[in-house]
């Protein structure tokens, strides 16, 4: 069973879910089960933000509920720039809920959405 303190994705594709955290967002994998093969599990890391995959199936078969429908999480990702971060991830086809803006912690933030539908914050950095 694969149980840790952040934030799991819940995906039927885990190789879509790759290519969104890993290449378009930059994560870095740091473990994936089973270590050869299609995984799935895969830990991953940038900065401070640690966020597994799993795949729904890999979930039903530890015999752990998969989440609710509807209920997806939020992460926030920090960026050098929030407006260059959204606009390569828009190249990408990644859909933009809500467009860049400025935030009132001060910070530039806008959201955008996995291929699983979770919210994903991308906030610049303070300067």
């Amino acid at each position: 069973m694969f149980l840790s303190a952040y934030p799991h994705v819940y995906t039927q594709d885990i190789n879509q879910a790759l290519r969104f955290y890993r290449d378009l967002l930059g994560f870095k994998q740091t473990f994936q089960f089973p270590d050869k093969g299609q995984p799935d599990h895969v830990e991953l890391r940038l900065g401070d933000s640690v966020i597994a995959l799993t795949t729904n199936d890999a979930v039903k078969d530890d015999g752990v509920s998969a989440p609710t429908p509807g209920h997806p999480f939020q992460l926030t990702v920090w960026a050098e720039a929030a407006d260059q971060a959204v606009e390569h991830l828009r190249e990408a086809g990644v859909p933009v809920v809500i467009e860049t803006h400025d935030h009132m912690s001060g910070n530039r933030r806008a959201y955008v959405t996995d291929p699983d539908d979770n919210w994903i914050a991308i906030v610049s950095r303070k300067k």
